[in-house]
């Protein structure tokens, strides 16, 4: 288990230092962003919950059918369990990376544009099962490997440019853990600020 988190943080650490190779192969700044999104997760043996994540990363390899991104994201999420099962509560640590396709203004409200986007990320998921609360999640938890899969669309409007919406599904999925793996259905609403 000590291996897996490894390298798990090793994953994180070097997908985060891609957007600073691409920052420093350009000269200007304006595709790097920050963001926090909210949102409803379903994990299994659990009802209904709720979370969210930060992310930090860089737009880069833009072209006329659209551009890719690097990001790091930590994320924190709940849920209280149903049919005997204790509550679910784990931090996430990925590495992700996006293909923003073309904007397109076509089926967008005037003066907005409208992207639709994929993703896929690596990492590691802290998982703590039973009755607990957010400070206890970080102590007698258990470490999995942790991939995701992400797709929406990101809405940008032509008054902030720098500012972008977005509305998206999420898959996050672990290694087996206890003898038993997480899987969590996520939909979420998200907020990118470039800088």
């Amino acid at each position: 288990m000590k291996n897996i988190k490894l390298a798990a943080y090793g994953l994180i650490i070097s997908t985060s230092m891609l957007p600073v190779a691409a920052y420093a192969a350009s000269s200007s700044n304006s595709n790097w962003y920050a963001g926090v999104s909210g949102d409803l997760t379903w994990p299994n043996h659990a009802d209904m919950g709720g979370g969210g994540n930060a992310n930090l990363g860089y737009r880069f390899a833009p072209g006329s059918m659209g551009s890719m991104r690097a990001e790091a994201e930590v994320g924190y999420h709940w849920a209280d369990g149903d049919n005997g099962f204790g509550d679910r509560r784990y931090f996430n640590y990925m590495g992700n990376f996006y293909y923003d396709f073309a904007s397109s203004d076509r089926f967008a409200p005037s003066g907005w544009r409208v992207s639709p986007y994929i993703g896929g990320g690596l990492g590691l998921a802290e998982i703590r099962n039973g009755h607990s609360s957010f400070s206890s999640a970080f102590h007698h938890n258990t470490n999995a490997f942790a991939y995701q899969g992400m797709t929406g669309l990101s809405f940008t409007s032509a008054s902030a440019p720098n500012s972008e919406w977005r509305i998206g599904y999420r898959y996050l999925g672990t290694n087996r853990e206890n003898g038993d793996k997480l899987h969590a259905n996520n939909l979420e609403i998200g907020y990118n600020y470039h800088f």
